[in-house]
């Protein structure tokens, strides 16, 4: 018979009823907050009566199905649970109290000591909080010098108490009280221990209540769950939430939307594919492939468990065992499917199977991308070429062709979309092309976006520290007319005179802070964006106006500081734009505040 089978049906001895009363005067009541677990329930009698005397919360674990099953009917499916005590997965240091009364035992495959009791005891030890109280119910021979040296090792105070009478006719039952924490004298403890097992105090009702638990202690995460699923658990499971139930199942009953074509700025390259089948872009497609025919492609990407590390440690609780402590790491994993026509079906998964998939079916999945992809741009370097042409950087280094279809690209976007994120390696040129699609559209080259620039916006450049001194010599390259200031904190005000007439930035959040950019400029002798008035020839807003400012806008904020220097380019032309990269990037900055008579 299997251990975990025999221990099932063998060794459980529930507590009398008659010593009830005795047990559950030891310990004054407590909070509902605080945890009681019994890892040896049976059918949860002794555990309901504590944790009602306790003024406690219980949590009920019992190995046998039958006994597991009163359990669950006690105490309800989330604090109570089946399963084998060495596989119980529970938080450490989670309950103010522990009833121990295990199963009167022994295992002939265990090493050392063949009695369970003492086992059950240094494992369920980790369980019990700092302070709180563990409640050891065995025989009085259970107590061997190694059990006791344990308790007056890891105990602050241990008490044994005899039950009245023998039990079973012949055995003396005691149930050691000991108080989880660091020993004042441990050798004392030790011999004080010895000396109780041998001549025991009788427990009788107390006057008042000999024990305090502890105040529950905070748990970021608690678990109490089984590491094991029998028969009718699991067919419970799945007779109450099936896979069939589930929205993965359903959705691939559901009759599939028609197919819609994908406008992306710029038409996916070769490059692109992997990410195209990875990412499901491509579910649905058929190619013809020369090793399978006629296929239609499902594409998925799962993460997948990887062990990083092992690491062997000591155990806090108890030294003398050890700790293994494996850290495990999630890596993407692409998994491709193909369905053949006569219904076989393919599975190719990892990096290399993808790879060989696409170099051998290249020019069928080019194909395809290129009938449902359809670009906004169209390498025609969106009517503003010639512009682009006269562009030299640090006046003499004309932009190369790539480039001018990246800010090519970015022009023809922000005609239809708020946002874009350029990427680039390092020395591609990425201050450059974003500055000089930043000043295409502020200065109204860009012709379909002029109407979208208000002369009272001007363009906002986020950056770190190191790099603001570059962006100011590029802008000034690119466009030597526009006027450029760096700006360390939002307090400050410009100081070029073609930007007297900005009040500057109250307030600027970045996104990377997790919050949106906000900004607002008025001009002297006309109204604030708040209504407030000021004629001052700096522009500076009154302290109200900011105030009424942050009402409108709630992300401003004018104490805060910066955590990166500004540019503010302003063109002589008096065509402004307000933005990171350009005015269409509404979905990550507010619009700014245009001042009530503002042209």
């Amino acid at each position: 018979m299997a251990r975990a089978e025999s221990k099932m049906v063998m060794g459980y001895l529930p507590i009398d009823l008659k010593h009830y009363a005795a047990i559950l005067l030891l310990i004054a009541p407590a909070q509902p907050a605080v945890r009681l677990l019994d890892p040896f329930a049976g059918e949860g009698a002794f555990l309901e009566a504590a944790a009602q005397a306790w003024n406690v919360t219980p949590y009920a674990n019992e190995l046998d199905g039958e006994r597991a099953a009163a359990c669950i009917a006690r105490f309800g499916a989330t604090q109570a649970v089946r399963c084998d005590v060495e596989r119980l997965v529970a938080s450490n240091n989670a309950f103010g109290a522990a009833w121990l009364n295990p199963p009167y035992d022994h295992d002939a495959a265990a090493s050392g000591s063949k009695r369970v009791e003492f086992r059950y005891l240094r494992h369920a030890w980790k369980w019990v909080q700092d302070g709180g109280l563990a409640l050891w119910c065995v025989y009085r021979q259970h107590i061997t010098s190694e059990a006791a040296a344990f308790l007056a090792k890891h105990s602050s105070r241990v008490d044994i108490w005899a039950l009245p009478g023998k039990h079973l006719g012949q055995y003396d039952q005691i149930v050691v009280c000991a108080v989880k924490g660091e020993p004042s004298d441990s050798a004392a403890l030790y011999e004080r221990i010895l000396r109780a097992r041998d001549i025991p105090r009788i427990l009788t009702v107390q006057r008042e209540p000999v024990y305090k638990l502890p105040p529950p202690r905070a748990i970021q995460r608690f678990v109490f769950a089984p590491d094991m699923l029998d028969e009718a658990a699991g067919l419970k499971l799945i007779e109450e939430q099936g896979a069939w139930k589930t929205n993965g199942f359903q959705s691939l009953l559901d009759v599939p939307p028609p197919s819609t074509e994908i406008e992306p700025v710029v038409a996916p390259r070769p490059g692109h594919l992997a990410l195209v089948l990875a990412a499901g872009v491509a579910d649905g497609a058929v190619i013809e492939t020369d090793e399978y025919g006629q296929v239609a492609l499902r594409g998925k990407t799962r993460h997948v468990e990887q062990i990083a590390r092992v690491e062997v440690e000591a155990d806090p609780n108890d030294p003398e065992r050890q700790i293994k402590k494996t850290t495990i790491r999630l890596k993407p994993t692409t998994t491709l499917s193909l369905l053949a026509s006569d219904g076989t079906t393919v599975e190719m998964e990892g990096d290399e199977a993808l790879l060989g998939f696409i170099t051998s079916n290249k020019r069928a999945l080019a194909q395809y991308l290129n009938s449902k992809f359809k670009p906004m741009y169209g390498f025609d370097f969106a009517g503003i070429g010639d512009w682009l042409d006269r562009i030299r950087l640090k006046g003499k280094y004309p932009m190369y062709t790539a480039q001018k279809h990246v800010v090519g690209a970015v022009a023809r976007g922000f005609q239809s979309r708020n946002s874009i994120l350029l990427i680039g390696s390092m020395g591609t040129g990425k201050t450059l092309m974003g500055g000089s699609a930043a000043i295409s559209i502020a200065s109204g080259v860009v012709k379909s976006l002029a109407t979208d620039i208000r002369p009272e916006q001007v363009v906002l450049i986020v950056a770190p520290p190191h790099l603001i001194e570059k962006w100011k010599r590029e802008l000034v390259s690119i466009a030597p007319k526009a006027a450029i200031e760096r700006l360390d904190r939002h307090e400050e005000r410009p100081n070029l005179r073609e930007l007297k007439g900005f009040a500057g930035i109250p307030s600027y959040h970045t996104r990377t802070a997790g919050r949106c950019t906000c900004a607002v400029a008025c001009k002297p002798r006309r109204s604030c964006p708040n209504g407030y008035h000021d004629d001052r020839s700096d522009g500076r807003c009154l302290p109200s106006s900011v105030q009424g400012i942050r009402a409108e806008s709630p992300t401003a904020d004018a104490g805060r500081r910066s955590s990166a220097p500004i540019s503010l380019p302003r063109h002589l032309s008096g065509c402004t734009a307000f933005c990171q990269i350009g005015i269409r990037f509404q979905n990550l900055c507010h619009h700014a505040i245009r001042p009530p008579n503002a042209a």
